[in-house]
């Protein structure tokens, strides 16, 4: 996303994210000066603090919130709160936060919170038509309230540059993009549920919209996403599959044996990609480079097979 692109989503977005700002602007909770210790109880909202060079107290589950977002550096001074939605409240207490970050989702846990420490509600970018662009809204105004506008430029100045490049690199492949006024091939973005569901990624999606940005063509034309079985992907013959690594053992087993799978059109053919984790929930722009480094490198290396393939053919 260009810088007016971005400027465009933070006036698409400003309402949504000055009335999560808002939540905490309210019968003087506003501190005098930027908040310092924050603490953060949603994953992606945690992407989101530490793209912007802010380093939380606390946040939940360390543990399995590395494991996800593979992409994001964690100081060990940072406390681990347990889980996401059963946070330590005794914990939570002793750090004595300036402010709370919590998504929607945490609703029924607010009032609660809100003893410990003001408490913002962000991540409404989720429910976003562009989740991406308006995430890029929340995180510039997320810097202005925590005083650290200059680094939230930066980092989505660099995902401009790291996207852009990722675009001009997947049009130079043959076939791959619709960017420049090609037909590229359609593409299918799912993740394995279990071996007959998958979830399937369309254009309002985190991986829809950067599909888009990146001149890729969705196989889906509307929506988010959508759960069905692994069947329906039939439907249109010349689409490539793209999935999440990695496979759970009931899911390899079935592309293995499964005469069903065996004969969609993309198996016979060859044409199924697996890409490197990128948490579809993240939607910030840490995430988002990643998914743009990964496409670039997944069709990179399908092109040179498929090149070497020709040769000793």
């Amino acid at each position: 996303m260009n810088r007016r692109a971005m400027l465009s989503a933070l006036l698409g977005a400003g309402a949504l994210a000055a009335t999560a700002l808002s939540d905490i602007a309210l019968a003087g909770d506003v501190p005098a000066a930027p908040p310092r210790r924050i603490v953060v109880l949603d994953w992606g909202l945690t992407e989101m603090v530490l793209s912007i060079g802010v380093v939380p107290v606390g946040i939940a589950n360390t543990r399995d919130f590395l494991r996800n977002f593979t992409v994001c550096d964690v100081p060990a001074s940072v406390v681990n709160l347990g889980l996401m939605f059963q946070p330590n409240m005794e914990l939570l207490f002793a750090l004595k936060p300036d402010l709370i970050i919590i998504s929607p989702a945490h609703a029924t846990l607010r009032a609660a919170l809100e003893r410990v420490a003001p408490t913002l509600t962000l991540g409404r970018y989720r429910s976003s038509k562009t989740p991406y662009s308006a995430a890029c809204a929340e995180t510039l105004q997320l810097a202005r309230l925590l005083g650290c506008e200059a680094r939230a430029e930066a980092v989505l100045a660099q995902a401009d540059t790291v996207l852009g490049h990722a675009r001009t690199a997947l049009a130079a492949l043959p076939g791959v993009s619709g960017a420049g006024g090609a037909k590229g091939s359609p593409l299918y973005m799912v993740n394995f549920i279990d071996e007959a569901h998958v979830r399937v990624f369309g254009p309002n999606s985190f991986y829809g919209e950067l599909m888009t940005t990146l001149g890729l063509q969705n196989a889906v034309h509307s929506g988010a996403f959508s759960t069905t079985g692994f069947d329906v992907l039939g439907g249109v013959p010349d689409a490539t599959l793209l999935y999440m690594k990695p496979l759970a053992s009931s899911v390899a087993n079935m592309m293995k044996t499964s005469p069903v799978w065996q004969a969609m059109p993309f198996t016979n053919e060859g044409r199924i990609i697996g890409l490197p984790r990128v948490p579809p929930d993240g939607g910030c722009v840490l995430s988002a480079m990643l998914f743009a480094r990964v496409l670039v490198d997944a069709f990179g290396q399908a092109s040179k097979q498929a090149n070497a393939a020709k040769e000793h053919a």
